[in-house]
């Protein structure tokens, strides 16, 4: 997986100069990522934007880490013959037509995994989109260079998902929201060969990686896979896509995956300490979390809210009900540094409803002083804060205030921002520069907590 991932030579069999198509943003990518070490091949173009292009990968004079093949699958068996007598060991088959397609699909991409075992060749695909190494900068990918180029964020997720298109749109989403810091980008397809427990055993010894999440649609190898998440501290978050009847025909047309029992699966999954996931959202919403938190996960998750309104405190604690945690029980001494910020007539409780004593005290002592006293209780694990953003630039709330509250007592807070949509995006770079997970739905924000603070 690592000659995969960190190649420092790559060949593109397929090698297409037609503006706005795939093949030709596979050629742009490998040629911005590799420069003089990438080889295009195409017995029909003498050359592509100037690069100079080879008729057959047997022509290509250098030694070759990586061959990423972009042709139609009935072509794929003779370019693998060629690789083997090149001696290239890792092929990324980004072409489909295979078993997505039914048998005749499936005897054909049976040949190409038959060719490489016989070359001792590992095979990624067929039907993806490949590997991107956001840390070396290296794209093995069609996606369009307009969508990544100056946007990637270094960090310590790694995504592995079993679907082309998909990862694609993982990436846009990511990319123009709020950066979201990444290590790896794995698009696997077919899974003919490489399949996710491949990645997981490289993730768990990369040390760029802190944070694996998942979307698969079969796991051929379960009792591996969960042999893995259970000998690792590193959070892994899987969506398994195909959990209903519907859409295990819909995974059997996409990637030929066959359904698995699901109950069977969660449960696996809970005995491995796995984070199961049930959207998309979801996914990209917990890894982020886990890998901006850095906190260790913990025994008990007793959950502080801190809201502007009753009746998001109402709703919070249903969220967490549903998730299995629970409200922490202030300490006597917090409900004492409580009431010396809130009005006479108010018994504080957890949740704090904190708009009468913004009324009384203004909106940063009050929350200044009301989370360092449910921080400093031994009962509360982790804080989910609602935070109110008015259409102008107040000084509300102190956000270095709040990175080391967490810091300082070990303890995750995740935030619900609601109210100026033209200012959020900012106030949520601001907390999520400083280690603070921001959720865009009161829902949503639940669940990063209880990711975060218990790994479920």
């Amino acid at each position: 997986m690592k000659l995969f991932l960190e190649p420092d030579s790559v060949a593109l069999i397929g090698a297409s100069g037609k503006l706005m198509r795939p093949g030709h943003h596979l050629f742009q990518n490998l040629q911005i990522c590799f420069g003089d070490k990438f080889y295009p091949v195409n017995p029909r173009a003498d050359r592509i934007d100037g690069k100079l292009c080879y008729k057959s990968i047997l022509e290509v004079p250098e030694k070759v880490d990586v061959a990423v093949v972009f042709i139609p699958a009935r072509q794929v068996p003779r370019a693998l013959e060629e690789c083997a007598k090149k001696q290239i060991r890792r092929v990324i088959i980004e072409s489909a037509g295979f078993s997505e397609t039914g048998p005749e699909g499936r005897a054909l991409q049976e040949r190409c995994l038959s060719l490489a075992r016989e070359a001792g060749m590992r095979l990624w695909g067929p039907n993806c989109m490949g590997a991107i190494n956001v840390h070396q900068q290296k794209v093995l990918s069609f996606m369009n260079p307009l969508l990544w180029r100056g946007r990637f964020v270094p960090g310590s997720v790694s995504l592995v998902v079993q679907s082309g298109m998909l990862s694609a749109g993982f990436l846009t989403h990511m990319l123009t929201r709020t950066p979201f810091g990444l290590s790896k980008v794995c698009s696997v397809g077919n899974k003919a060969d490489v399949d996710e427990v491949d990645l997981l055993e490289y993730f768990l010894g990369d040390r760029e990686t802190g944070v694996i999440a998942m979307y698969v649609e079969s796991m051929k190898r379960g009792r591996r896979f969960f042999d893995l998440t259970r000998s690792t501290e590193k959070p892994v978050v899987v969506l398994k896509g195909g959990r209903s009847n519907f859409g295990a025909q819909a995974a059997l047309s996409h990637t030929a995956a066959m359904a698995q029992d699901d109950r069977v699966l969660d449960a696996a999954f809970r005995q491995a300490r796995v984070i199961r996931v049930h959207g998309m959202s979801e996914l990209l919403d917990v890894a982020r979390s886990l890998a901006l938190s850095g906190l260790p996960r913990q025994a008990e998750a007793r959950v502080a809210v801190l809201t502007f309104s009753g009746g998001g405190g109402v709703v919070t604690s249903d969220d967490i009900a549903d998730l299995d945690i629970g409200l922490a029980s202030l300490e006597p001494r917090t409900l004492s540094a409580l009431r010396t910020v809130f009005p006479d007539w108010m018994e504080p409780a957890n949740p704090v409803d904190l708009y009468p004593a913004f009324e009384k005290n203004g909106h940063t002592e009050t929350f200044r002083k009301t989370l360092e006293a449910v921080m400093e209780d031994p009962g509360v694990d982790a804080v989910y804060a609602h935070l109110f953003i008015p259409p102008i630039d107040l000084p509300m709330f102190d956000y270095d205030h709040m990175a080391r509250m967490t810091r300082t007592h070990r303890k995750p807070i995740v935030v619900w921002l609601l109210g100026d949509a033209a200012r959020t995006p900012a106030i949520t770079r601001e907390l999520e520069s400083r280690g603070i997970p921001v959720a865009e739905d009161m829902g949503r924000g639940a669940r990063m907590l209880a990711a975060v603070a218990r790994g479920r």
